[in-house]
């Protein structure tokens, strides 16, 4: 089986697209087809092989024309296996047997226009062309597909994605609560930092607000007028490894978003036993599962979760979100086996 294909820039994709390869080479014989470089090495450590395609040119604004121009090339690769499991439509859209993925619980065009107010400028000037070449690429995925998952809303073919469990952070009391916001654009409106900002004025506890993700001019401004309520970390961009080790030593992991694909982030919080509170949209619902969750819009809300999250609570969230992921991993590499053997003809 190809897997299809992993892409360093599409942040939580790719993130999914690597561990949806660690779970489903237990069980099958799995070749990853990335755009990058991997890092780390030792293919065979991972239990998957790679086969490395540098793409002749790209752009994140014309995703039509950078399949278009690459085609070719990744073409070539496809005809070698019989299942291609697609996560970026629609880089395995040539395959004869396919099973591809399904991303957001929105139409195409409502998606253009949640970009139009949800991304920072200059990137939301591209909303309507960008998504019209992804209401395309998709469509030519959707229909070859022989099997289309859903990975962040609730339906028939709803398959929770996967996360490699990892040691579980220890549980401290703190009379501050450390918490943790990740966005790889801090002031990305749809990330909805200004909710947990706004939040920080009805907490009766202390936080101190750990900010990881490039950006976040507007939250410095803001923390200067009210940092009688805590401090702010500002650490930057993270890569993967690192902000793991940063969740074993924060509190809570916020996720406010106002829209989200899916949120791997949370994902990777529950790997490590960091308890996540989260908006209430459909993505958040059909994934996390052992979260409280608040109105997007409603920081008086978000505040009453966080002041009610005392050592007993985050313990007991944290140690439930850790074992959640296990069951899901076990759920999911069940379901796709189903899926496969549908779509090979063999059920």
């Amino acid at each position: 089986m190809l897997l299809t294909a992993y892409d360093r820039a599409s942040s939580g994709v790719g993130s999914y697209t690597l561990e949806l390869a660690r779970l489903l080479s237990s069980k099958f014989k799995v070749t990853l087809l990335s755009f990058d470089e991997l890092e780390g090495g030792g293919e065979e450590r991972r239990g998957y092989d790679v086969i490395q395609v540098k793409l002749r040119w790209r752009s994140r604004a014309l995703p039509l024309l950078t399949y278009l121009r690459n085609r070719g090339e990744v073409s070539k690769v496809l005809g070698d296996f019989d299942l291609v499991h697609e996560t970026t439509p629609p880089w395995g859209s040539d395959s004869a047997r396919l099973v591809t993925t399904r991303w957001g619980y929105v139409s195409h065009f409502k998606l253009a226009v949640i970009r139009t107010t949800g991304l920072s400028f200059p990137e939301n000037l591209g909303s309507f062309p960008v998504t019209l070449q992804h209401y395309l690429t998709d469509s030519r995925s959707f229909g070859r597909a022989r099997y289309v998952v859903d990975v962040s809303r609730e339906s028939e073919n709803f398959v929770p994605p996967p996360v490699e469990l990892r040691p579980p952070k220890s549980y401290s009391c703190d009379p501050t609560l450390k918490v943790l916001f990740v966005s790889r654009d801090l002031d990305m409106p749809r990330k909805n930092l200004r909710t947990l900002l706004e939040a920080s004025k009805y907490l009766e506890r202390r936080v101190e607000l750990h900010l990881v993700g490039r950006g976040g001019g507007r939250a410095a401004k803001y923390v200067e007028v009210k940092s009688r309520r805590g401090g702010v970390v500002a650490h930057g961009f993270l890569p993967r490894e690192e902000l793991l080790s940063l969740m074993r030593e924060v509190d809570v992991l916020v996720l406010p978003s106002t829209y989200e694909e899916l949120g791997y982030v949370g994902l990777e919080a529950y790997s490590v036993g960091l308890p996540v509170v989260a908006s209430d949209i459909p993505s958040f619902r059909a994934v996390f599962k052992e979260t409280p969750k608040f109105p997007p819009r409603d920081p008086r809300e978000l505040a009453r979760v966080l002041d009610g999250l005392d050592c007993e609570r985050l313990e007991v969230l944290g140690r439930r979100s850790r074992d959640f992921a296990g069951r899901i991993n076990e759920v999911a590499l069940r379901r796709f086996a189903e899926v496969y053997s549908r779509v090979l003809g063999t059920a």
